[in-house]
């Protein structure tokens, strides 16, 4: 779609600059309009790339999952309302970001046009991902927009809160790991080379951590050129086999071997399913309409597949616990609740209990997890570098013997 950059007076005669997508120039202006600027310089923008020193290195200009959050949470609420798609959109609209906003524009031009609105965020593939769009046109064929909306909103929260949580646990290890790098930088740089010229002449081998520390350091100053290619060799190459469905499937698969990891996985994977499953069925989604719209969900290929299996074994009738067979390897328990609450006719309650059992375990399974690690990580550290410490004082004591 064409971008166009313009300069408008505000209603309080202030001077507004930037960005906006419309379909013309005259279509432009009708939506600068609307939102109360008065245009008097509006420009085509090219469509070559913007020079780097140009770019908002703060990622401003790009729409990131808080502006996603925020638009789902307004726009659920309002249809929660009763609004309609194009009333509520244009309010979410007037209150979004200047990232947002032209996508919002442009959505709301193609819904008013007759589009659907899946359809319509599905032209902006930067700002709402495929699987967003997925669960979205499922709440559309099922009469559920506002549920779906609501339950998708629900699921990325927790998946920030448990991001979020993660995150901010790291950054003690994390600041330990640096300072023992810089640590040994210091020693390997500085320190050694000062301490190897004492040996010369004496007839006595240096210490072994200092010949380790002394080769190091000229293995690094003789082939750092060729190690930093490799590096970025092995990153650019790594980026691009990310995405690939076979790498995905082996990163999956590695995921549920590892023994610590194996379980944090299964259970932010089965919380987010569970919950966003139960929210479906107790508003009266069917089965096979509810399993579609939350295979995208799954961040894991192991359990979108077993989605997707599940989801074909229901169109021809059978039960929601046999089509997730394959996951029964991982989570045998969550299977057998799913195969009583279909028994007695409660699953929407069933699944609900199985995701905050989830959510619960896998909150505590970090701590635990994180607990351990940071004084693991402040062990081995305080081993290594008082390894090197008392490597390198006996090293001056003995130089210091041999003038004596």
């Amino acid at each position: 779609m064409p971008s166009f950059a313009y300069r408008a007076y505000a209603a309080d005669g202030a001077t507004r600059a930037g960005r906006i997508e419309a379909q013309s120039r005259q279509r432009a202006v009708a939506q600068l309009r609307a939102d109360g600027l008065q245009v008097f310089a509006i420009d085509p923008v090219s469509g070559r790339p913007v020079a780097f020193w140009r770019r908002d290195l703060f990622g401003r200009d790009r729409v990131n999952d808080a502006a996603r959050l925020a638009f789902l949470r307004e726009f659920g609420t309002l249809l929660g309302a009763g609004l309609t798609v194009d009333r509520a959109l244009r309010l979410v609209e007037r209150q979004a970001g200047p990232a947002l906003r032209p996508v919002l524009a442009d959505i709301l031009e193609r819904v008013v046009g007759g589009a659907a609105l899946s359809r319509a965020m599905a032209a902006h593939p930067q700002a709402f991902p495929r699987d967003m769009v997925d669960i979205v046109r499922a709440g559309e064929a099922t009469g559920t927009l506002v549920d779906v909306i609501g339950s998708l909103t629900g699921s990325i929260e927790r998946r920030d809160a448990v991001r979020r949580h993660l995150v901010s646990s790291m950054i003690y290890p994390a600041l330990l790991v640096l300072m023992a790098i810089g640590t040994v930088a210091m020693i390997v740089g500085v320190l050694v080379p000062a301490l190897a010229p004492l040996f010369e002449g004496t007839g006595q081998a240096p210490p072994f951590a200092i010949r380790a520390a002394a080769a190091l350091g000229a293995g690094f100053g003789a082939w750092w050129p060729w190690l930093l290619a490799g590096t970025g060799l092995f990153a650019a190459a790594l980026a691009r086999a990310w995405p690939a469905p076979a790498f995905a499937a082996a990163r999956a698969r590695l995921a549920l071997r590892l023994p610590l990891v194996r379980e944090i996985v299964v259970g932010v994977e089965l919380g987010r399913i569970c919950r966003v499953l139960g929210t479906l069925l107790q508003a009266e989604v069917p089965i096979p309409d509810a399993v579609a719209a939350t295979r995208p969900l799954a961040g894991n290929q192991v359990f979108r597949q077993a989605l997707e299996e599940a989801g074909r074994r229901l169109t021809e009738g059978s039960s929601l616990a046999a089509g997730l067979a394959p996951l029964r390897p991982y989570a045998p328990s969550t299977l057998n609740l799913i195969a009583s609450g279909e028994q007695v006719n409660r699953l929407a309650s069933v699944l609900t209990h199985a995701a905050e059992m989830h959510e619960t375990q896998t909150r505590q399974r970090i701590d635990r997890l994180l607990a351990l690690l940071t004084p693991l990580v402040t062990i081995l550290i305080g081993g290594l570098i008082g390894g090197l410490i008392v490597s390198v004082m006996g090293a001056i004591l003995s130089v210091g013997q041999l003038a004596q």
